[in-house]
């Protein structure tokens, strides 16, 4: 008996084990209907598939929040599954990623810590001024370009 309840006990702690080894960060994309399913504000959440891990919603042009640490990746407010870019099994190298390109997207929009405005553009949804825009470049430094109704007219990759 004592050996039964060892071999459990440590199948418990190997298997826990390889499933911590096996850690995967995800950026999933999501989008909230702004507008009778035509308009749609997109958002990208840090997830490790089953749980939200960070409170910073990667997105641009809003002052909604989304993305809420420790809740399940199915549970953003407003919003429904859109997409997802695998990272990395490494949450500082998902981490990195994910602010080098905030932080060119930002530069590029001009929205300085996800601002809900521009700070060098007025928002049109005709041009390349706009959240659509911002999402777009946003996902194609991300690995992945994730797709909108605006034409970003002069829109340029990353």
């Amino acid at each position: 008996m004592r050996k039964l309840i060892l071999s459990l006990v440590v199948l418990g702690t190997v298997t826990t084990g390889a499933r911590a080894a096996d850690a995967a960060f995800y950026l999933e994309y999501y989008r909230d209907n702004l507008f009778l399913g035509l308009a749609y504000h997109r958002v990208g959440c840090l997830t490790d598939w089953n749980t939200v891990q960070s409170s910073q919603d990667y997105d641009g042009f809003t002052n909604n929040r989304y993305c809420h640490a420790g809740a399940n990746p199915e549970s953003v407010p407003s919003a429904s599954w859109y997409g997802y870019d695998f990272l990395s099994s490494s949450a500082s190298t998902a981490q990195a990623q994910l602010n080098t390109c905030s932080n060119n997207t930002n530069s590029r929009y001009g929205t300085p810590n996800f601002a809900a405005s521009s700070n060098t553009c007025g928002y049109n949804i005709f041009s390349n001024c706009n959240s659509d825009c911002w999402i777009r470049y946003f996902s194609t430094c991300m690995g992945q370009t994730i797709g909108t109704l605006s034409p970003c007219f002069g829109y340029s990759f990353p």
